[in-house]
């Protein structure tokens, strides 16, 4: 049964409210707004019929103050009022308030505007539970139930955009691919779940956040100093580390990059970087540890080796740069190295006004919903081999979401080149698919290209 307070100085208008209401709903009476403020300190009503004339405390004020905490402010207010002047409605409604009954009140008319406004306060609800749970699967990763990229970045630049201090740490799984390979993708994904749930029980009060595969990212706001910091990860690090011994045969560890905000980057792309850089040798010195980014260490992008002495020999810096191993067919690539080729194939159709094909390749179930994390990821795998076996030297492929690879076919100048691509690749997919009941879309665009003056 709902709850409905009555707050009116006149014992009066009170026995009569309650005469009109307690057949439908639990009522309780108060005479002040004092006494109101101190009966929500208690319990929290469905609804609030509020006098507005009342000594010491009007019902305008008594709104004031119910508005000013925050688990009071989306409580439904009526104002009970013998005066119904605009001016008077107009304070009432900027206030807060959500409807009038004029005084004296006929027990129907009360009724019906109390039924009314509970219904409407049930489906603001709703409607705002739904939101919340469609905003909140939007900004999780479907395998882990961690933040996911989007989220994360979002979050960074809302906490250093007021100067907080942080400290954003990549951490990934030493040797995953091994895992992956030897013992299976099942096991792969079982590590990245233990794995969250880990850093989520080590980590309670921070961001947890994965950006895929087998990176993610814990960002901590208002760290404790560097040598506490340091005694909370090497603790965490300790517990992952045994569980990784036992779940993988000890083939998988714990590597840990770290970046500070703000004297290392104020947002999520520079600290990333940094982060990423202290990763980069972590795991290029002996792998399971943990280093933070100073300015001394080397860039990854400087992983060939150069000669320490001036050469001339152009064949050997051509074998050092040419990709090893067998070339298959599209060429996979991390997201940022990804939309740096895309802006240089963008750049070089520009100059004669060609255009390229862009695809989006997305798995989902037969109505068009995200699959189950189970699902999803093995069949992701599938569809990484098909895009390889499917598609062109030429054509550059990247992870966009946890169940989408968008795909670049700069040789499909037409957009029946792209359809006959993802023709072939939806074909190829379904032929080697495991679970009938996945579904491949594919999304086409044509970028048209003029170079800009």
């Amino acid at each position: 049964m709902k709850t409905i307070l009555v707050v009116d100085d006149s014992k009066a208008n009170l026995t009569l409210a309650k005469q009109a209401l307690e057949k439908f709903y639990q009522v309780s009476l108060v005479i002040s707004g004092q006494m109101a403020l101190r009966f929500l300190e208690k319990k929290t009503p469905d609804l609030i019929l509020l006098d507005i004339n009342m000594p010491e405390m009007d019902g305008k004020e008594t709104l004031r103050q119910i508005r000013a905490v925050e688990q009071y402010r989306e409580i439904p207010v009526i104002f009970l009022t013998a005066k119904t002047d605009p001016e008077t409605e107009v304070e009432c409604l900027e206030l807060g308030a959500t409807d009038f009954i004029a005084k004296p009140f006929v027990p129907q008319v009360m009724r019906s505007r109390i039924a009314r406004t509970l219904e409407l306060e049930e489906y603001r609800r709703l409607a705002e539970n739904r939101a919340k749970k469609f905003e909140n699967i939007a900004s999780k990763d479907a395998m882990t139930g961690l933040w996911n990229r989007s989220y994360l970045t979002n979050k960074i630049d809302e906490v250093l955009a007021n100067g907080s201090n942080a400290a954003y740490l990549i951490v990934d799984v030493d040797r995953f691919k091994s895992v992956n390979d030897k013992l299976g993708h099942i096991t792969g994904d079982k590590v990245l779940i233990r794995l969250a749930h880990m850093m989520m029980e080590h980590f309670p009060e921070d961001t947890v956040a994965r950006l895929g595969g087998d990176e993610f990212v814990i960002f901590i706001e208002n760290p404790p100093e560097n040598e506490v910091l340091c005694d909370r990860i090497a603790r965490f690090q300790e517990k992952v580390n045994e569980d990784l011994k036992e779940t993988t045969k000890g083939i998988a560890t714990l590597s840990i990059g770290i970046a500070l905000a703000p004297q290392d980057g104020t947002n999520m792309d520079i600290l990333y970087d940094k982060a990423d850089r202290a990763l980069y040798v972590v795991k290029k010195e002996s792998r399971n540890g943990f280093r933070f980014y100073d300015s001394t260490l080397p860039s990854k992008a400087a992983k060939v080796d150069r000669p320490n002495t001036f050469e001339t020999d152009i064949a050997l810096l051509i074998q050092q740069l040419r990709e090893p191993g067998t070339v298959r067919g599209a060429y996979w690539q991390e997201y940022d190295p990804f939309l740096a080729i895309f802006r240089f194939i963008e750049r070089m159709q520009a100059r004669s006004e060609g255009t390229f094909c862009v695809m989006l390749a997305t798995l989902m179930n037969e109505n068009g919903e995200q699959l189950e994390a189970d699902v999803l990821q093995p069949n992701m795998d599938i569809l990484y081999s098909a895009i390889q076996d499917t598609l062109r030297k030429g054509d550059v492929f990247t992870k966009y979401s946890s169940s989408q690879y968008v795909i670049m076919l700069p040789s499909a100048n037409a957009e029946s080149g792209g359809k006959v691509a993802a023709d072939r690749l939806k074909t190829y997919f379904d032929n080697i698919k495991k679970d009938p009941g996945v579904v491949l879309k594919t999304d086409l665009t044509m970028m048209n290209m003029v170079e800009r003056a």
